[in-house]
């Protein structure tokens, strides 16, 4: 009869193969009395519990029997084999629905009627429960026949009343019971015929077929001939034993007795009725994993990931996982708390972890997150220091001292010469450098490149004009001879005129010249007088052909005198 009942609530650690069992019904009454003294036919019932939170289907499952006796017809102990009285082992189950906290019985036709009419399903015929208690029946869960519900669980049932690769003589002792009270002292009698089963309260799951450990087996053997030493214990069995309730011929009343006649089994479903379970298996929900929302970091900045917002519903989450996925290699902090650090790369990308948390059901999640490294770096500002005049062989100084870094440190500097006869630099890799100028007239170019703490550079070139009789650059003026105004526009594009004023009579030409020394166009203007002069230059060199931009040097020589200095063409 389907029942339904107050449940409390018990949390049952379990493992997980046991977790998977725990999601099916289980047996929770077993029962076979006898009609008649002396023999059968037996009364037999078996009773199913959900003890889930979800409903089930019973057209997954079948009973299936089978007999330890060496006297099968197969000749070979196991599920699903039959005697020659026994009929049919393979009963499957209907289509019903068993709701949580319901019980579904099963009995016979040849049963009591009082016990028929407890039960909602009554097997026809000589079926799976057509037995006499030292049989076993099993609860399995598959599809089709019994070949393939056999062939599909490895002949595992999920619970079972016995085992059928053993013969334990009269029927099994259970949980220290070696017979009822009728047949105490009668060797190898057991209680799985003439009493009843019942499930312990907090059972949630099936024996998945180690009826051995299910009775309360304390021994090896584990035998049911009787002996000194107690074969099964109460404490480690997971069943109640009842002896039936019959009155016998002599008028005797009560528990353990025999009946003469066909006898009623109301007392007996009275302790059936009395099963109570006290499991609360809901299914485990999985924990939600929450690496944290993406993020942007800038070169050697510290990031946190953070997965404290990981949660589980019906539980905690009992474990953190780190691990990267992808993206240039960084060192986590820590690798399972629920946040951990790391510092980004000098490197543009994306970079993926992963977290995996575990709640304590071992059920688990995973969540992503990314990390875009950019370059957010200012880079840093490179100064060579103002253009030089110096004479031949003097000692030259370059200052990169006026270079700075507006959001870090400069972290390394070299001096290298682009163009002019060779020097040699004291200490190219420091800010400031040393070097004899030459002792013929040229122009020196050279380069300072920096570097910060993020990896950007900058650059700067320096002119030094290495000549013979110094002047100053700026005021351009020898005495007597000639005196340079500069070149204007400066910066210019396309055009700009180099103006200077000869103070007496003389040859004058005016040469342009690359950052490499290499003249590129030259004017010979010839005999002028005392004045002042104007030369245009379009920016083009001595074939006609426009330059690139940047910084190019213009020479004036006025008889054995010359004057220098530099511009710039911006396109």
């Amino acid at each position: 009869m389907i029942k339904n009942k107050n449940c409390k609530i018990l949390f049952l650690l379990i493992s997980a193969t046991s977790y998977l069992f725990c999601q099916d019904p289980i047996i929770s009454v077993w029962y076979i009395g006898t009609r008649v003294a002396g023999g059968g036919p037996y009364n037999h019932y078996i009773e199913l519990y959900n003890p889930t939170e979800e409903p089930i289907n019973l057209s997954q499952y079948a009973l299936i029997k089978g007999h330890g006796q060496s006297n099968n017809i197969e000749q070979q102990a196991g599920w699903g084999n039959t005697l020659g009285n026994s009929g049919v082992s393979f009963n499957r189950l209907p289509e019903f629905i068993l709701f949580p906290d319901q019980s579904y019985g099963i009995s016979r036709d040849v049963s009591h009627e009082s016990l028929q009419n407890h039960a909602d399903l009554i097997l026809d015929d000589e079926g799976a429960l057509s037995i006499s208690g030292d049989d076993a029946v099993g609860l399995f869960k598959g599809a089709g026949d019994l070949s393939a519900v056999l062939a599909a669980t490895d002949s595992i049932p999920i619970d079972c009343i016995g085992s059928p690769y053993e013969d334990p003589g009269q029927s099994w002792q259970v949980s220290g019971f070696t017979g009822p009270p009728n047949s105490t002292s009668t060797t190898g009698y057991g209680v799985t015929r003439f009493a009843i089963l019942t499930r312990k309260a907090g059972v949630c799951y099936g024996n998945s077929g180690d009826w051995n450990s299910s009775r309360g087996c304390v021994t090896d053997s584990c035998t049911n001939w009787l002996t000194e030493t107690p074969q099964t214990t109460y404490e480690e069995s997971e069943w109640d034993v009842h002896a039936c309730y019959y009155p016998d011929a002599s008028g005797n009343n009560g528990p353990g007795y025999e009946p003469d006649t066909n006898p009623n089994c109301d007392e007996d479903i009275l302790v059936m009725e009395a099963y109570l379970n006290t499991c609360e298996l809901s299914q485990n929900q999985e924990p939600s994993s929450e690496a944290g929302l993406d993020q942007t970091a800038s070169y050697n900045q510290l990031v946190t990931l953070d997965g404290s917002g990981s949660s589980d519903p019906d539980g905690t989450v009992d474990s953190y996982q780190w691990s990267q996925v992808s993206g240039a290699t960084v060192s986590l902090s820590s690798l399972s708390q629920a946040t951990t650090t790391f510092t980004s790369p000098t490197q543009e990308g994306e970079l993926v972890f992963k977290l995996l948390v575990a709640d304590n059901e071992s059920a688990s999640d995973v969540d992503t997150v990314s990390v875009f490294i950019v370059n957010t770096n200012i880079n840093p500002n490179a100064d060579a220091g103002p253009d030089q005049t110096i004479g031949h062989s003097e000692l030259a100084t370059l200052n990169g001292s006026g270079s700075s870094d507006a959001d870090g440190v400069i972290e390394s500097y070299q001096w290298s010469q682009i163009s002019g006869d060779t020097v040699s630099l004291s200490s190219p890799s420091q800010i400031t450098t040393t070097f004899t100028s030459p002792e013929v007239d040229n122009i020196l170019v050279f380069t300072l490149s920096i570097v910060d703490d993020l990896g950007g550079v900058d650059n700067d070139t320096m002119s030094i004009l290495v000549q013979g009789v110094t002047a100053s650059i700026d005021g351009g003026f020898l005495p007597s001879d000639i005196k340079l105004f500069g070149n204007h526009p400066n910066p210019f594009n396309p055009k700009t005129d180099i103006v200077f004023q000869v103070l007496h009579q003389t040859t004058v030409e005016v040469s342009i010249y690359n950052v490499y020394g290499q003249k590129i166009w030259t004017k010979n203007i010839g005999s002028v007088n005392k004045g002042v002069y104007s030369v245009p230059w379009r920016g083009k060199n001595k074939r006609g052909e426009p330059v690139v931009s940047g910084v190019y040097f213009y020479q004036i020589i006025a008889g054995d005198k010359q004057l220098t200095n530099k511009m710039s063409l911006v396109k």
